[in-house]
């Protein structure tokens, strides 16, 4: 037992690793994307449509690989994804640094968000398989605090060495963190595929999240606490991708005249109070329970949105930063252990792939959505569009989705 528990640790600590790599390179991007796209030649009155595009096409090309990549992780395993994955992203990070014209860095960043998919959705398949519900908060709270700690610093120096570098230097910088990825997940990510009876089968045989997995065997479109999981992820995923990387940027250099670090330190704000919070967060929900802590996470997710709209002053514009860092530190993580908890062991690659796609979504819709409704209506209009739309999910959620969590199990 000792045994197993050491080698899913390990596991554990160099997918992480691995994660938390990515997401630096992937924070390097957010600040500079609007001046990039401006750069390329694009009007300053399409700008929000511009650059919601750049973000669209990510999540385009996501959604079209996350199922094919729940059949790949079956077929060839989960480690063959966590390399090829990354290996890709570094290739399209290169390739949209060398870019000369818009087209160009919308190609390349399909092909950035194949990459992504690959790893994120094998990466989710193996936290769930090496945990159980008594652990899985915990286990995919650390896989996304390492992912915060990235997206912690790379905005900063992103923002920084767009400033002082050129707006192709982040790009160049993401490549190499990739191009690391790569290496450390070909030296030190093992496969875990046949782990993955055994360890989805450790949750006690009364415990709801037991109950719920053998319903979901099921039609998953049948499956009501997992429609409601997916429509939360959904819309927080379209405040993530359309508000939070597509609009605040804009919103600090438009309306607030930020430079390019200013805006840089906002985003970090954010991922820093994910961070904080977001190891607290997996424990408690391993112990109170999923439902208790994605419904106020949720709440607090909306207000921070609806701040940004009040946000006159840098001063201002930092507190909604601040409010909405934490919200998504008590909403972001436990969605994820939520739809692991209800998956059957028979179709479990397919429930977390068709899980991921349908968040992924949300990088489909929103940016393109709210970065036009912006270049329309206003700055406004698109905050207060996504929040409402993620406040009644998490209503709909509050009221009718199960726990998958029993409390007694962890006195």
């Amino acid at each position: 037992m000792k045994k197993d528990s050491l080698w899913h640790n390990k596991t554990l600590v160099a997918l992480c690793i691995e994660a938390l790599v990515l997401a630096v390179g992937m924070g390097f991007l957010s600040p500079i994307l609007p001046k990039f796209v401006q750069a390329l030649g694009v009007e300053q009155t399409q700008i929000g449509t511009m650059v919601g595009l750049v973000v669209t096409v990510y999540g385009i090309a996501r959604v079209a690989m996350d199922l094919p990549t729940g059949k790949l992780a079956q077929r060839w395993g989960r480690r063959p994804l966590l390399i090829i994955g990354p290996a890709l992203v570094a290739i399209s990070a290169l390739s949209c640094g060398l870019a000369t014209e818009y087209w160009q860095l919308v190609v390349f960043r399909l092909l950035q968000g194949l990459g992504s998919a690959l790893f994120s959705v094998a990466a989710i398949i193996v936290i769930g398989e090496i945990s159980n519900s008594a652990n899985r908060g915990q286990y995919m709270s650390l896989f996304w605090g390492a992912f915060l700690v990235g997206l912690s610093f790379g905005p900063t120096l992103g923002g920084f060495v767009g400033e002082y570098l050129g707006y192709r230097a982040p790009f160049f910088c993401f490549a190499g963190l990739a191009s690391l990825a790569t290496l450390w997940g070909y030296f030190r990510i093992p496969e875990t595929k046949n782990m993955r009876l055994t360890s989805i089968t450790n949750a006690s045989s009364n415990s709801p999240a037991k109950i719920a997995s053998a319903k979901t065997s099921s039609p998953l479109y049948l499956n009501l606490p997992f429609i409601l999981i997916c429509a939360v992820t959904l819309f927080t995923l379209i405040t993530v991708s359309g508000n939070q990387i597509t609009l605040v940027p804009i919103l600090g250099y438009e309306r607030l005249d930020l430079t390019e670090g200013q805006v840089g330190l906002t985003l970090t704000l954010i991922a820093t109070m994910q961070l904080a919070l977001v190891f607290l967060v997996g424990r408690l929900s391993d112990k109170l329970g999923r439902k208790a802590l994605i419904v106020p996470g949720g709440i607090v997710t909306v207000l921070g949105l609806l701040m940004f709209t009040q946000s006159t002053s840098y001063r201002l514009f930092l507190l909604s930063a601040l409010v909405l860092g934490i919200g998504r530190g008590f909403g972001g993580v436990i969605p994820t252990a939520y739809a692991a908890d209800i998956a059957s062991p028979k179709n479990y690659e397919h429930t977390m792939a068709l899980y991921r796609t349908m968040s992924d979504l949300g990088f489909v819709i929103g940016p393109i959505l709210l970065g036009r409704l912006k270049d329309t209506s206003g700055f406004d209009s698109p905050f207060f569009l996504s929040a409402g739309l993620l406040f009644g999910a998490i209503i709909l959620f509050a009221i009718l989705a199960r726990e998958t969590v029993a409390r007694h199990e962890h006195r």
